[in-house]
């Protein structure tokens, strides 16, 4: 049969042409890029009965041979992508009832949907992302909710008195409490509303586009649910001591304070104790079931617990409360009366009764830790997830260019040859060959030893073995992929038997390879290979490089060389890194945390200054009776303003200096699960200077603003008018 020609296309690219899934095993293709192409009433006119009458009675599909079925007839549908819902887990279940549909219309015919797994990837890597983003946002949520706590705690002298005259007024107790309970509850709700408003607008600003109109209404009436929730449950912690302070009375109260010293719940209740110890009982359970590890079979797999995300959230309220204990003790012990010294300056006053009266700046030294901590981590740990990104970008990739010669170098004047560019420093030939070992076909990464290493900006990530220098001494030897190592119950040293060109009628060869190494990641990742051998050991002439990877020199754009190369020879694709697309990448590793990094890390700055300001509310609400008996006894401006001042900067600097190491720490535990999202090992910690300056820095302005409002009001008040309120 004779056509005429009337063009050629370049098809190596074109996958979905020429993939074609087959074999026992799920995933298997064979690779056939040298194709012919015709249209479609040439192909039934002409081939169509030739290639009938040659298959005979075999069945055109044999999912039980490992030969390429004599002739396939496949039609090519396109899916309205608008009719997928937006949901991954929702458009899986879309498209599955959509092939089943397809299929009950025509029994006879076999639908296979492209879409299907890329959409249970995206639904595995969307539940792994609210997880992730709920291991991020959970401290957040909790020092939002102590933040309420503390701000209504400043208020509960106030409240007191004004209990206290209801009272002489003849309202009962439970009159008083339900009173309580309201104002709390209306409180509460007008709180959640007015925090949902604003965090709508926060994202809005940070992301660009409007919360509203992306999430679906089930998934918005979800958020603001749990909103509702934990507004009602930071309602309910604060209006059960409201109610207990309004039935024992202000002078029970006072009493029981006196006696007892600063003992908030968490302390009596070891609470900082039980949180460390809960997050190491996960971590070890955990590490003991050989949990947080990749599992290599059919390319990455991903399995997150939700318990085990709460190990690094227990970790960080439990050390940072237990720093803030062990402080307070030692000022206690350093103020204590049996220690007592003579005192010569007002600093010395204002830390000795800052040790015996340490309950106000206690809480706001907890409220900054908490949100220091939880800002120091957020940033370091997007820090971190963006430096993983740009290095799995760089392994899928493997160089700084990409050289594919065109597909048919002998009509531009000879057979194929290296690029050259005087900017060029290195440069290396890739083959990508088919291959089957026993039943599963692979792919088989052909390099030359020699260039390799100079070319490539990646080094191999070895499980065991050696890695390109042993291809280099021993042309026979073969590094795998830790999937072929576990499939096929192989190690180094082992003898590994493999076809290569399968579906090449006469030049199928069979190669013993000697297993010189075990992989998990082998530069370039894109496409993925799953074994890499040395080019010379090839049977007969070697292939036509499928590309060569290229070094640029250093100083030298890779775009400029890119455009020089593309220049000299007609018909040659030249790709940076910039320019590619990862086609395996998981959609978790495309996250972009950077917004949300800035939002957080904005929002703990401003937690923690607010924490500060609580001070400085209680400086001013219950201590302008101690301020005008000072003033009244004497005492100058400057050695009034001194106490506060005082407890201020030890409540900014210490949530600096206890919550950022504890932040950093926490960070680098939460960064040892990224080493399921990425091909290559994520750096062990990335410490974002200039952010980590940005969050001390927002935290030490916002403070000092809270603080000279509050020193303003005590040197506004006159110690007539403060004695003489109720």
């Amino acid at each position: 049969m004779t056509l005429p020609v009337t063009g050629t296309a370049d098809l190596r690219a074109a996958t979905t042409w020429f993939a074609i899934p087959y074999g026992d095993a799920q995933g298997d293709i064979a690779s056939v890029p040298r194709a012919v192409v015709v249209d479609y009433a040439t192909f039934e006119r002409q081939f169509l009965p030739l290639l009938r009458q040659a298959q005979g009675a075999q069945p055109a599909l044999n999912p039980s041979t490992t030969d390429l079925p004599p002739v396939t007839l496949e039609t090519h549908l396109t899916v309205d992508h608008n009719a997928y819902p937006a949901d991954p887990a929702q458009a899986l279940l879309f498209s599955n009832r959509l092939r089943r549909v397809l299929e009950q219309r025509s029994p006879d015919i076999i639908v296979a949907d492209n879409a299907a797994e890329v959409l249970d990837m995206a639904r595995v890597d969307a539940t792994n992302a609210r997880i992730l983003f709920l291991l991020l946002g959970i401290p957040g949520a909790l020092v939002a909710a102590g933040l309420g706590l503390a701000a209504a705690s400043a208020l509960a002298e106030a409240q007191r008195r004004e209990d206290a005259l209801l009272d002489l007024r003849g309202a009962t107790g439970r009159q008083l409490a339900r009173l309580a309970a309201a104002h709390a509850i209306v409180a509460g709700a007008l709180g959640a509303v007015l925090g949902l408003v604003l965090a709508a607008l926060a994202v809005g600003a940070a992301t660009g586009r409007q919360v509203w109109r992306e999430l679906p209404p089930d998934r918005l009436a979800v958020v603001v649910a749990v909103a509702l929730a934990g507004g009602a449950l930071t309602v309910a912690v604060r209006v059960v001591p409201l109610v207990r302070a309004v039935r024992r009375g202000q002078v029970a109260v006072e009493r029981r304070v006196l006696e007892r010293g600063w003992a908030p719940g968490w302390r009596r209740s070891r609470l900082d104790l039980i949180a460390i110890a809960v997050g190491a009982c996960i971590l070890l359970i955990n590490l003991a079931a050989g949990g947080l590890k990749q599992v290599p079979i059919e390319g990455q797999t991903l399995a997150l617990a939700f318990y085990v995300l709460l190990a690094p959230i227990a970790l960080w309220l439990g050390i940072s409360l237990l720093a803030v204990r062990g402080l307070s003790a030692l000022l206690t012990r350093r103020t204590a009366p049996q220690r007592a010294r003579a005192l010569t300056t007002w600093t010395a006053a204002a830390l000795r009764w800052l040790g015996r009266r340490p309950a106000r700046t206690g809480v706001a030294l907890v409220l900054g830790t908490l949100a220091v901590a939880f800002g120091t981590n957020v940033v370091t740990f997007v820090a971190t997830y963006h430096a993983a990104q740009h290095n799995d970008r760089q392994a899928g990739f493997g160089a700084d260019l990409r050289i594919t010669p065109p597909d048919d170098p002998a009509r531009l004047g000879g057979p194929a040859t290296t690029p050259s560019h005087p900017d060029i420093a290195a440069i290396t030939p890739i083959r990508l060959l088919p291959a089957r070992v026993g039943t599963d076909r692979k792919s088989v990464l052909a390099i030359d030893p020699a260039t390799f290493p100079q070319a490539s900006r990646v080094a191999p990530e070895l499980l065991d073995g050696e890695g390109v220098e042993a291809l280099r001494r021993d042309p026979q030897a073969t590094l795998v992929h830790a999937e072929i190592a576990d499939g096929f119950a192989l190690g180094v040293g082992d003898t590994l038997t493999l076809t290569l060109f399968p579906d090449a009628e006469g030049d199928a060869r069979n190669l013993k390879l000697r297993i010189a190494g075990v992989y998990r990641s082998f530069a370039p990742n894109e496409p993925f290979s799953e074994l890499v051998m040395n080019a010379a050991a090839l049977p007969g002439p070697a292939p036509a490089p499928d590309y060569f990877m290229a070094r640029v020199v250093p100083g030298r754009p890779p775009a400029g060389v890119a455009a020089d190369l593309r220049d000299a020879v007609p018909g040659q694709t030249v790709q940076t890194m910039d320019q590619s697309r990862l086609n395996e990448q998981r959609s978790l590793t495309a996250l972009n945390l950077r917004a949300l990094g800035r939002l957080e890390s904005v929002t703990a700055g401003l937690a923690a200054a607010v924490g500060v300001a609580v001070l400085g509310a209680f400086l001013v609400l219950e201590r302008r009776r101690e301020t005008a008996i000072l003033r009244a006894c004497g005492a100058t401006t400057r050695q009034i303003l001194t106490p506060p001042a005082t407890e201020g900067a030890i409540a900014t600097v210490g949530s600096l200096v206890i919550g950022m190491p504890i932040g950093v720490g926490v960070s680098a535990l939460a960064i040892r699960i990224l080493g399921l999202f990425f091909s290559l090992r994520p750096p062990l910690l990335v410490l974002p200077a200039g952010t980590l300056a940005l969050l001390a820095g927002c935290l030490v302005v916002t403070s000092l603003v809270a603080l000279g409002v509050t020193l303003r009001r005590v040197t506004r008040a006159t110690p007539a008018a403060v004695l003489r309120e109720p």
